[in-house]
Parts: C-alpha cells; structure tokens; sequence
C-alpha cells in the first residue's frame, strides 16, 4: 500500500495502466518473476474500486496468470476484514472471505494477530461454503499451495534433515557477529 498510512484501510489506488505497469509493478514482477518469490502478502487499500486482498486484476490476472506465480498469497493482518467493515466491497464476513479466496488470497494473517480478541474473516469461510459463495474445491486449491509452501520448508521432515533446525536466537539472530552488523548499520544509516 502506497496510500497515507492514516487511510491505508479506506483508500483506493487508482492509477494509469501505463504508471502501474511502469512504476508500480516492475519492483514487484523482478522479485515474483526473477527472484522466485514463493509468498506475496497482498495489503490494506484498494485498489481501482476493489480490496487488493480480493482483487482479480493484481492477485488472478497480473500475479498467477502473468507472471506465473504458484506460491501462496497471505494478507496484511486485518485487510481481509476491511473488505466488508472498512471499504464496503462486501456485506459480511463471509462475502468478504469469498471475495478474497476467489481472487487469490490463501492466507489470512488476522486482526487478532495483534488486536487480541479481534475477528478474523476466513473463519466465516464455512458460512461463506454453506451460502455457496466458494465451493470446498476452492479451499483445497488455497489449501494445496499452503502446504506445498510447508513441504518446501520441512515442516513434516524429520529434524536431522533441516540444516537450521539446531538454530536459535540466541545462537544466530543475537550471536555477538550479528550484533556487530547490526551496531555498523545503525552507525552507517545515521544521516
């Protein structure tokens, strides 16, 4: 999202094909295209009238279909309950749920991630099933990415296969090395 970030849940991108395709995506096509991005996290705002956790254009049209993408697409936490609550693409929970599912979203990293207590919208995807909004089918093409990702990543395999599965923060993110890096960054950052 590119949008003040006092908007970020309510405002709507809109931009011409040309700016979009010229200043907007290359960054976004060189790391889904060249660099062999497996997850993209779709955000907050709009974008030309439609959510972009539940817009076709960017995650069905532009992502899968043309650049090929076959990872999985999880979203900003919270920016699936803004398309019923905040950008009123939707009615409820469901809808909204559906919406995003149908247009690529895989994932939902929800409100209550960090708003304890707060609803997440792919809960409401039995509803959403129930009302025939998806179909059980679309759920297990979401579900079959999500685990692809999980196989790549060794979560089934035994820990002796997986090369970091001795790793530990204290051992490597707060080892004395990486505290020196991260002192010369801060140092060479100051402006």
């Amino acid at each position: 999202h590119s949008g003040p970030e006092s908007r970020r849940h309510t405002c709507d991108a809109r931009v011409s094909e040309s700016d979009l395709r010229e200043t907007y995506l290359p960054a976004f096509r060189d790391l889904v295209v060249n660099g062999k991005a497996e997850s993209v996290m779709c955000s907050y705002n709009s974008f030309l009238g439609e959510p972009a956790c539940g817009n076709d254009a960017l995650l069905g049209r532009i992502l899968r279909k043309e650049w090929g993408f076959g990872g999985y697409v999880v979203s900003d936490c919270g920016a699936l309950i803004d398309i019923h609550e905040s950008h009123k693409a939707r009615k409820t929970a469901a809808e909204g749920a559906a919406m995003a599912l149908l247009a690529g979203t895989d994932l939902e990293c929800g409100a209550g991630s960090w708003i304890p207590g707060a609803p997440d919208s792919f809960q409401a995807l039995g509803d959403a099933v129930n009302q025939g909004l998806v179909k059980e089918s679309d759920l297990d093409h979401a579900l079959r990415r999500l685990f692809r990702a999980q196989m790549k990543l060794g979560v089934y395999d035994p820990p002796s296969r997986l090369p970091w599965a001795g790793y530990t923060y204290e051992a490597i993110v707060n080892s004395p090395k990486h505290q020196q890096l991260a002192l010369e960054a801060a140092q060479e950052s100051i402006v």
